[in-house]
């Protein structure tokens, strides 16, 4: 009975076997993608004014350090910081006893080179005195009368006036002491809504791309809203510590309150316009400075271009050289993407 049932039993094990085997053979192995998938944008051509970035300082155009012409001891400063002034106000004065003494003495000196003069000239009349002699006392009134107005002039800058209407930002020196001539003592700005200017630096690539009268847009820090104004002035020569070139903006007549000192922030529009490309600002990568690299599909493959970046604006990237008008760039996936990847493209 046994012997009878070995050979049935190998039979169903060999069918089985046999069976599992052609199932395994049919069986076809899955195929997988190793595409990436990205969304790509078409770039834009357009021909736009590169901004001059840059800032600087609010100030008065009419603005000045004001100081008496001669030194001496300070008699009076009518003002205090802050104050209101007004143009042709007197300031400040000097004590006059040292000038006035000098006054007499020039006076003095003035009248007796008039005797002389007088004296000689008679006796020149007749025929006593030489003519070398006339000239000499002749030369010394002129002599002394040129003495005469200098002590007069002296004698008139011992006050100093309001050079605008305005407002005192600096009381440097006080009364009673001793000053020495040209040292500043009163800083006057004029509070005239024509007169505030934004003074900044450049380097000497964005200077070489201003001409004057550009347009430029400033923004303050105190304020929401952007204020507009124009090149007045570029310097000509560099600062000689910064080395960069002061430009003057004229603000054209803001309504709001300003002071002097606030701090801008300036962007400046030069005339000519340069050929540019726009793209979104995420399909950057690997940003550096002015650099940066994007890819683009070529066919079925990503390809990465080093860019020129011009300036961001928004969420646009603004590219000035390194791909043209209508390159497929690669916007979503690149962070994935390597030179040469197989891409597909999704909506």
């Amino acid at each position: 009975m046994k012997a009878t049932t070995h050979p049935i039993i190998y039979a169903y094990v060999l069918a089985a076997a046999l069976f599992t085997s052609a199932c395994k053979e049919e069986k076809k192995p899955e195929k997988t993608d190793d595409t990436i998938p990205v969304k790509i944008i078409s770039s834009a051509a357009l021909t736009q004014a590169q901004a001059v970035e840059t800032s600087g300082l609010l100030g008065s155009e009419n603005e000045a350090r004001l100081s008496f012409k001669i030194g001496g001891i300070i008699k009076d400063i009518l003002v205090k910081e802050g104050d209101k002034v007004r143009r042709g106000q007197l300031l400040a004065s000097l004590n006059t006893t040292e000038i006035a003494a000098q006054m007499g003495q020039a006076e003095e000196n003035f009248l007796k080179a008039q005797r002389d003069a007088r004296r000689v000239q008679n006796l020149y009349r007749d025929s006593v005195a030489t003519k070398e002699q006339l000239e000499n006392t002749q030369s010394a009134l002129v002599l002394a009368e040129k003495q005469l107005d200098i002590v007069k002039f002296n004698l008139s800058q011992t006050k100093i006036f309001s050079t605008a209407d305005g407002v005192v930002m600096q009381k440097l020196q006080n009364a009673g002491e001793q000053v020495q001539g040209g040292t500043p003592v009163l800083h006057v700005s004029s509070t005239s809504s024509t007169d505030w200017v934004v003074k900044c630096g450049l380097t000497d690539k964005d200077w070489a791309r201003l001409k004057g009268g550009e347009q430029a847009e400033i923004t303050f820090d105190a304020y929401p809203q952007t204020f507009i104004g124009r090149v007045k002035t570029l310097a000509q020569v560099s600062d000689a510590v910064s080395g960069l070139y002061q430009v003057e903006i004229a603000l054209n007549k803001p309504a709001a309150r300003l002071a002097s000192g606030l701090f801008a922030k300036v962007h400046i529009y030069p005339k000519e316009q340069t050929s540019m490309v726009s793209i979104p600002v995420d399909a950057l990568i690997e940003g550096e400075n002015d650099s940066a690299f994007v890819f683009v599909a070529d066919g079925n493959r990503a390809q990465k271009k080093r860019v020129k970046v011009a300036f961001l604006e928004g969420d646009k990237a603004f590219i000035l050289a390194g791909i043209g008008a209508g390159a497929r760039v690669i916007r979503e996936g690149s962070a994935y993407l390597a030179e040469g990847s197989a891409i597909r493209v999704v909506q």
